[in-house]
C-alpha cells in the first residue's frame, strides 16, 4: 500500500534526480504537485503534513532557481 511517507520519499528522490539532470520543468511540476498535496493536507486539518509538503514544494522551487541561476 502506498503511504504518505512513500510519496514524500519519492518527491525527495526525484527532486535530487531532476536537480542533477537540470530538469527545470520537472522541478516546476514537482513544486506544483507538492503544493497540491499541501493544500489537500490543509483541507483535512493535517497541519504537520501540510508543512512537510510545503517544504518539499519550496525545495523544488529552490533547486529550479539554482539551475536557472547557473545559465
Amino acid at each position: 500500500m502506498l503511504t504518505v511517507e512513500n510519496i514524500q520519499e519519492y518527491l525527495e528522490r526525484v527532486i535530487a534526480e531532476y536537480r542533477l539532470s537540470g530538469n527545470r520543468q520537472g522541478l516546476r511540476n514537482l513544486q506544483t504537485a507538492a503544493g497540491f498535496l499541501m493544500e489537500a493536507a490543509n483541507a483535512y486539518g493535517e497541519r504537520d503534513l501540510a508543512r512537510r509538503f510545503q517544504v518539499l514544494a519550496a525545495k523544488a522551487a529552490n533547486e529550479r532557481e539554482a539551475i536557472e541561476g547557473e545559465d
